[in-house]
């Protein structure tokens, strides 16, 4: 199929075999060595139907391929670029690791997604529950302009850091003398901690908040490390000074190195729009018809209290947890109440994508059945339920198995809806 005796050697593998499968002229295209579960052959079976007519670009936006015409992808540089708890070219690597956050989805995957939907620098695509922002992230590295949102302010302020890192210098973020920042994020932590109940200290700290530095990504940045080394301390009981400095010099190392790629690649970076909204009334953040994809992976609140898990934080930052509770998806209500109330407000945010979304383009969610009072609950079922009614038709489902579960998940479903009637 191709003169490269190696890479002909490779193909003859079935799982090869049965990518190409359908692709009507010879490439050579390598996959990642690790690449070994149905769904990720799926993924990419995929992502190189769209995109094998222009490989170059392929080269440079494949997420499951480690060689195209005989050179390395551009995932590969990228994935090599290691974060904390990687494993592999699925996750974690890049900016995608900085904070913690239960319940992500693979970044590998999603930019197989995007490829897939064949999404290019003109188009616009848009995540509802932005979360940690690994949708936005992926988008970027591709040139694919993207929206997040998110009712959660921590989620919104993590996902603007992960990605306006990857167009920052670490010379940016050396500019304040790392003794300095912690002073100056440490002192409104012992008041919240109890340390000290001296209101006038806690009051001089937000004056001074403008004074840290004039670039605000610079101090979103500054702000999200200490909150980083806080959730440490509060989890684990690190010093809040050793955690700062570790987690400092991690990320530091990581942007130096993208900073060293993108000399040597030529990247095209997408522009990120992250906004504190409801998924609930899209209508009233966006045009109709305004994007041209959607993946989202909406929250397993059931299963995950992400409000607990942040609460450290939303006190830091002087966050009402309880009234976000009230508003947010999977949240509302108690016992058998809050499950309808999950379902209702995922019926609502589905007819909000349709609205925002334009005419046969594709809705993305990825979500699991996680087990509630020792009952299974079908929310994939009812996903597709919701979609449907909402004005969309099921294109393609996915299952993904997780591998030594969370929250009592077997399975993921990568469920894929196209829009295909408008809703009023």
């Amino acid at each position: 199929m191709v003169e490269d005796q190696k890479t002909t050697m490779y193909m003859a593998e079935p799982i090869m075999d049965w990518i190409l499968n359908g692709i009507p002229e010879p490439v050579n295209v390598k996959l990642f060595d690790d690449v070994g579960s149905i769904y990720e052959a799926q993924l990419a079976k995929m992502e190189l139907s769209s995109w094998w007519r222009d490989l170059e670009a392929f080269r440079r936006r494949c997420a499951y391929f480690e060689e195209v015409n005989g050179e390395k992808s551009f995932h590969y540089y990228i994935s090599n670029i290691k974060g904390k708890g990687q494993i592999g070219r699925t996750s974690q690597y890049l900016t995608h690791w900085f904070y913690p956050y239960k319940a992500k989805f693979h970044p590998q995957m999603v930019k197989a997604l995007i490829n897939w939907m064949g999404l290019k620098g003109e188009d616009r695509l848009l995540d509802p529950f932005v979360g940690s922002g690994t949708t936005l992230i992926e988008a970027k590295t591709i040139g694919v302009d993207s929206w997040g949102v998110d009712i959660n302010p921590i989620c919104t302020l993590m996902s603007r850091v992960k990605c306006e890192l990857l167009d920052l210098t670490t010379e940016m973020l050396k500019e304040v003398p790392r003794e300095k920042i912690f002073h100056h994020f440490n002192r409104k932590t012992k008041g919240v901690l109890g340390k000290t109940s001296n209101l006038e200290l806690y009051v001089k700290n937000l004056e001074d908040e403008s004074k840290l530095t004039s670039d605000d990504r610079v101090y979103r940045f500054y702000q999200l490390c200490y909150l980083y080394a806080l959730s440490d301390y509060t989890y684990i009981k690190k010093p809040l000074w050793e955690g700062f400095n570790s987690n400092l010099d991690a990320i530091l190392k990581t942007v130096e190195k993208f900073q060293d790629l993108k000399q040597k690649l030529d990247f095209q970076l997408g522009n990120v729009e992250v906004l504190e909204g409801d998924a609930r009334k899209l209508s009233e953040i966006f045009p109709r018809e305004y994007f041209a994809g959607i993946i989202t992976s909406p929250p397993y609140s059931i299963a995950v209290d992400y409000i607990k898990n942040d609460l450290h934080a939303l006190s830091y930052l002087n966050i009402n947890a309880d009234a976000l509770v009230k508003d947010m998806v999977g949240l509302r209500g108690k016992g058998d109440e809050r499950i309808d109330n999950y379902y209702k407000d995922m019926i609502d945010s589905f007819k909000e994508m349709n609205k925002v979304l334009q005419p046969n383009r594709y809705c993305i969610t990825i979500i699991g059945d996680v087990t509630y009072k020792e009952k299974k609950l079908p929310i994939h079922r009812k996903y597709i339920e919701f979609a449907q009614n909402a004005g969309f038709t099921l294109d393609k489902i996915i299952r993904r198995p997780i591998l030594g579960g969370y929250a009592r998940l077997r399975y993921e479903y990568i469920l894929i809806f196209k829009k295909i009637n408008e809703v009023e």
